[in-house]
């Protein structure tokens, strides 16, 4: 039977006390059913209980989201240009590239990640680049209303993920490039980079957009 998160027109209250407890609600998610109070059995219904952190400030979200995550995920990322253009031009100056995943040939990219937020940031190995206070680097561009601090699964799903996006592999049919659309906008006076995305667990489609 497919997972999925209960029907928001039947789905059981939750007594006060559990969600204002978060260490408590994890811990009764750890229970066997049968040990479990009916209120939360009605309330998981068949879905499945993934691992839940000790830091969690809502576990029951924590689960829902888990529990939906799967199939295709479609949106829109806003990013500032100029920062984005700035992290694609040190990825293209590097002397040295960092690899993702199964890349075996070095080259300039961007590397869009979900983690603290999501981001966009160059993949450029350069070895005076220093990382913030925060621990992060100064190529690091996060997306409008997902910075550091936010909780990116409500629109990305519930895994972190690193995705390369090639910025001298030509993405036009004249030749263009997704570096030169970026300087090419940023001279016409773009100020917004945005990033349409539809993936799932066997594919990943972008566009790019500026404007």
């Amino acid at each position: 039977m497919p997972n999925h998160a209960p029907d928001s027109d039947n789905t059981p209250a939750i007594p006060d006390t559990a969600m204002n407890d978060p260490e408590q609600l994890r811990q009764l998610l750890t229970l066997p059913a049968e040990q479990r109070p009916d209120w939360l059995n009605e309330f998981l219904g068949t879905m499945s209980i993934p691992p839940i952190s000790e830091t969690s400030t809502n576990p029951l979200l924590d689960v829902i989201i888990a529990n939906t995550a799967h199939g295709v995920k479609r949106g829109t990322l806003t990013f500032p240009l100029a920062p984005v253009l700035a992290a694609a031009e040190h990825a293209a100056a590097a002397t040295e590239h960092k690899l993702g995943g199964e890349e075996t040939a070095a080259a300039p990219r961007l590397w869009w990640i979900k983690g603290d937020g999501t981001f966009l940031m160059s993949n450029g190995q350069d070895p005076t680049d220093t990382p913030a206070k925060d621990d992060r680097l100064p190529t690091d561009v996060h997306a409008d209303g997902w910075g550091p601090g936010t909780d990116a699964r409500s629109v990305l799903g519930g895994d972190g993920f690193r995705q390369s996006i090639e910025l001298t592999t030509p993405i036009f049919e004249d030749g263009t490039n997704l570096l030169d659309m970026l300087r090419q906008a940023a001279a016409d006076g773009a100020t917004r980079f945005m990033l349409e995305f539809a993936f799932d667990d066997t594919y990943m489609d972008l566009t790019y957009i500026t404007e």
